[in-house]
């Protein structure tokens, strides 16, 4: 029973990981690396870990596998990969008049952003977590969580606008 409730649970925070790293622009392939990797250190430390940390933990790891194949990525450039989707961005309320924009020149704003923006639009707007959720994974204050957010959100309108007009 305790096996079916820990494959249940892997499954779950496996699809929450593979999910935030294709949001933020990893193949299929090394995505699904990650996710397995992350598994199988976690399987590996269990013990070691608070269970109200457990998800916090996940993410913090695959986070880290995710920086360190982009650095090993720049040092050994390989071909670009695949566009991702992330067109739900647009549904922050002061996008909803640029929606028409391309894929791209969401994907190139975002970019732009400092890397905790980016991973909180994505774990927000693209996942669709709550803050009670993003807090959980990212082991921060909720209040203060959602100031980031909305930093994070208003930076993004502002680029973004900019990036158009400069067009």
């Amino acid at each position: 029973m305790v096996q079916q409730s820990m494959n249940a649970f892997l499954q779950q925070a496996g699809t929450l990981l593979y999910r935030y790293l294709r949001k933020r622009g990893l193949a299929h392939e090394d995505a699904e690396d990650i996710v397995q990797d992350t598994c199988y250190k976690f399987l590996l430390h269990k013990n070691g870990i608070h269970s109200d940390k457990v998800m916090s933990w996940l993410y913090r790891v695959a986070t880290n596998q995710f920086y360190d194949l982009k650095r090993q990525e720049k040092r050994h450039p390989t071909t670009e990969l695949e566009e991702v989707q992330l067109t739900s961005l647009i549904h922050i309320p002061e996008i909803q008049m640029l929606k028409k924009e391309k894929l791209k020149d969401i994907q190139n704003t975002l970019e732009t952003l400092s890397i905790l923006h980016q991973e909180l639009l994505i774990l927000k707007y693209e996942l669709g977590l709550s803050y009670k959720e993003i807090s959980a994974l990212m082991n921060k204050n909720e209040n203060t969580l959602k100031t980031h957010v909305r930093r994070a959100r208003e930076e993004f309108t502002e680029r973004f606008k900019e990036d158009i007009h400069d067009e």
